[in-house]
């Protein structure tokens, strides 16, 4: 049986609102802004349970249905060490500075979307030279050195940083050389074993001659 479609929207709230009204009486609360457990604290996931009655010309019952809101990671931002950064970003922002403390002590833009931007390019960077250097192209390679020249440019001590892509580089390198000469060297085994397979065939002829050599005359063969 066909029913109509029901879209159910979250209503809109301003910033002062702390409680939302559902149609079937309950009261959704949100944490407060003052509270010390912040929104990235609060449930991810809040299941409602609430009945929808369809008037539609084709089914008039009620149907009884769980809807779920997931709270996005990217509307919520948590300060690192005076960068806003998102809540999946926040172990990884952490670690920089916690084993780098020094990485952006020479970093003076104030405004928040700039410091963002340029702390999303740096955990951009970092995430590229985690890949397997032989799936980093050269301009992978050569947009990694310009973004890394950008951020020191702005600030960022990032000699530590410098040194792992040309780590990376060095590694690719040393990746396509032994390549080349692994295929090389494919070839000349190839070449070999088609040698050893001839030399075995020769072989077995001449041990089939000195078989031949070595038999000894029958009482025939001699009178024939």
């Amino acid at each position: 049986m066909k029913c109509n479609n029901v879209i159910v929207s979250e209503a809109d709230t301003d910033d002062t609102a702390k409680e939302d009204l559902f149609e079937d009486g309950t009261v959704e609360e949100y944490p407060d802004d003052d509270d010390a457990s912040s929104l990235h604290q609060w449930k991810s996931m809040v299941y409602t349970s609430k009945t929808v009655e369809n008037f539609g010309t084709e089914c008039n019952n009620k149907e009884s249905f769980y809807e779920s809101w997931w709270i996005s990671d990217f509307l919520e931002t948590i300060d690192v060490n005076g960068f806003q950064v998102l809540a999946s970003q926040v172990q990884s922002v952490s670690q920089i500075f916690k084993r780098h403390p020094d990485t952006a002590i020479g970093f003076r833009p104030k405004n928040q979307q700039i410091r963002k931007a340029y702390m999303d390019a740096l955990l951009s960077l970092i995430e590229t030279l985690c890949q397997s250097p032989d799936k980093l192209s050269d301009d992978d390679l050569s947009n990694a050195d310009e973004t890394l020249v950008d951020l020191i440019d702005v600030g960022f001590k990032l000699d530590w940083l410098k040194t792992k892509l040309n780590d990376v580089s060095e590694k690719k390198k040393l990746g396509e050389s032994s390549v080349v000469r692994l295929e090389t060297m494919e070839e000349q085994l190839q070449k070999l074993k088609h040698m050893v397979l001839d030399l075995e065939s020769q072989m077995q002829k001449e041990k089939e001659k000195v078989l031949a050599a070595r038999a000894p005359l029958s009482f025939k063969d001699i009178l024939y």
